[in-house]
């Protein structure tokens, strides 16, 4: 464990559920190493993926930080942190910057792509937002030409188009102050959730080929499509298992817990698919028992689900979004673990979808139940890592420094930054 104290990663994810921290590092040849994980009920501290009680998040935090560190069988120094950030205090946009090409040959050379990409980085954000990250969307030669990779080819203009994230300036505060109290204090880093699952779960085919990521948590449900290693549309919406649950309590009169628990019970599931008519719950005198039909389960499930993915429908628009997402749809997340999820969204978007899981990642996974809920936090360090390798071990403090920028040009804050990061 010693090998690993130099070069130490913190990851931390404040969830509507689970509130987790995650000690992490690099192994000799590049990869993500898993060394202690700790999770604790949020407890009210985190509403729909936005904390709403400083003091118990911290509370919360701080427990998770110490059993991340039992999980380590060390005392990890607390220095840098990169956190997940969701909910609706998440925006995207897309910026589009051009250049001219006045070379004799018109050939598209390194230079005039980092000027292109430096126009596109210079979108005004309002005060009370700040940058999180920007990635490639792709590149258009002539007004015509669609290409990810336009250095060589020949064109008398090219306009960069990349994907750039911010967040509300109080969201961000929030985690970074929560941090800084419990001893990091150089850099605290935030990336949106639906990045860092891509990192977790998606294989490179699908992120060239073009693919749909979903990752429906507790309390949002945040997506994001990938097409030539390129971002080129995302978001929120402010749905999630909760509302499954609820929707469940009120139609069956059960309790909101009991109902969370039927969501990932592979019981349910076993039931659902072998076609028995009944499932027994605990009545509400002691020792009793209900027969509840699960025929009811699956029509409260289904509704609330389909409303859910026609909202996602409306926003994508599958005649413009098919075309970009060959490979289909990934979905992840606590509500993968939703019996009949999958059929339901593929019905409901007409793509094929399969259940992402986190790869590529090794270490102290053992105690990870459902892997899939934990997509996000393994996928951000994955991004750590890719990010630190691909510039030298420094990539994402000069990138979060650059970043730091509020409500003022961007390129003023990324004119010596030449590569922008790729799903």
């Amino acid at each position: 464990m010693a090998a690993y104290e130099k070069n130490m990663i913190t990851c931390v994810e404040f969830g509507t559920h689970m509130i987790r921290a995650l000690h992490g590092a690099r192994d000799k040849a590049g990869n993500p190493v898993v060394l202690g994980i700790g999770q604790v009920p949020s407890e009210g501290a985190v509403c729909k993926g936005e904390i709403v009680d400083s003091r118990a998040a911290a509370s919360a935090m701080a427990r998770a930080l110490d059993d991340a560190d039992k999980s380590a069988g060390i005392v990890c120094e607390r220095r840098s942190a990169y956190s997940i950030i969701n909910g609706a205090c998440v925006s995207s946009r897309q910026g589009e910057g051009k250049v001219m090409i006045y070379d004799e040959d018109h050939k598209v050379r390194r230079s005039h792509i980092n000027e292109a990409v430096n126009n596109a980085q210079s979108l005004s954000l309002p005060p009370d937002q700040v940058y999180l990250n920007s990635f490639d969307s792709f590149f258009i030669l002539d007004s015509r030409r669609r290409v990810q990779n336009p250095e060589g080819q020949t064109a008398a203009r090219l306009d960069a188009l990349l994907h750039i994230f911010s967040a509300h300036r109080n969201a961000v505060d929030s985690i970074r102050s929560i941090m800084r109290e419990l001893g990091f204090e150089e850099k605290i880093h935030c990336v949106f959730s639906a990045v860092a699952s891509a990192y977790g779960v998606l294989q490179d085919e699908e992120k060239h080929a073009g693919v749909l990521l979903i990752d429906m948590g507790a309390g949002v449900t945040d997506y994001i499509v990938i097409q030539g290693d390129g971002v080129l549309m995302s978001g929120v919406l402010p749905i999630g298992t909760d509302h499954i649950a609820n929707d469940l309590s009120i139609g069956l009169e059960l309790s909101v817990d009991q109902c969370r628990k039927f969501l990932i019970d592979p019981a349910l599931a076993r039931k659902i698919a072998s076609g028995e008519p009944f499932i027994e719950v605990s009545g509400s005198v002691h020792g009793t028992k209900r027969r509840i039909p699960v025929g009811s389960f699956e029509r409260i499930m289904d509704l609330r689900l389909r409303e859910t993915f026609s909202i996602l429908r409306e926003r994508l628009d599958p005649r413009t979004c098919a075309p970009q997402t060959e490979k289909g749809i990934v979905f992840c997340g606590g509500g993968a673990l939703i019996p009949s999820v999958r059929k339901v969204l593929g019905e409901d978007m007409r793509m094929p979808v399969r259940t992402g899981m986190p790869f590529g990642v090794s270490g102290a996974m053992t105690g990870l139940e459902n892997p899939c809920r934990f997509a996000a936090l393994l996928g951000l360090l994955k991004y750590v890592v890719a990010s630190e390798t691909d510039s030298g071990g420094d990539g994402i403090g000069k990138f979060g420094d650059a970043l730091e920028g509020l409500g003022e040009s961007f390129v003023k804050k990324v004119k010596d930054i030449t590569k922008v990061f790729k799903i």
